[in-house]
């Protein structure tokens, strides 16, 4: 098992800590934006991370594993940003990342890949394991 900071959940700068329903109130566009369309969100009012930052660093820590002796690798991470890196590598445009929803706590996503250039989806989402 390895830890990274490259992995770390989204900085969302001065909206750390706060509830989502108070940012919502205060915030309606911006929350739309974080939630829907990522192009519109608007980081620096916040002092947050952008969307470019945010992916880019978890994005190069998942490219910088080609070249490793692994087959398969179980990546931990936090929904926000791993909805947006994920989507990256896929090739999805700023303003599509939350297109389809984000991932759900504890959910499974599979990506596959030959080259760590170009991404496969082989499951999104996928919460089923947790049915009785």
């Amino acid at each position: 098992m390895q830890a990274t900071p490259a992995l770390r959940e989204w900085n969302l700068g001065k909206l750390e800590g706060a509830k989502i329903s108070t940012i919502s109130a205060i915030y309606p566009q911006q929350m739309d934006a974080f939630r829907h369309n990522l192009a519109r969100f608007q980081n620096e009012i916040f002092d947050a991370e952008s969307v470019y930052e945010t992916t880019k660093r978890t994005c190069d820590f998942i490219k910088s594993l080609k070249g490793k002796e692994l087959d398969t690798v179980l990546i931990v991470g936090h929904g926000a940003n791993l909805t947006a890196s994920i989507r990256t590598l896929l090739g999805y445009e700023t303003g599509e990342l939350r297109k389809n929803g984000g991932l759900d706590n504890a959910s499974v996503t599979i990506l596959t890949t030959d080259d760590f250039e170009h991404y496969h989806l082989d499951t999104w989402n996928d919460t089923s394991y947790m049915e009785d």
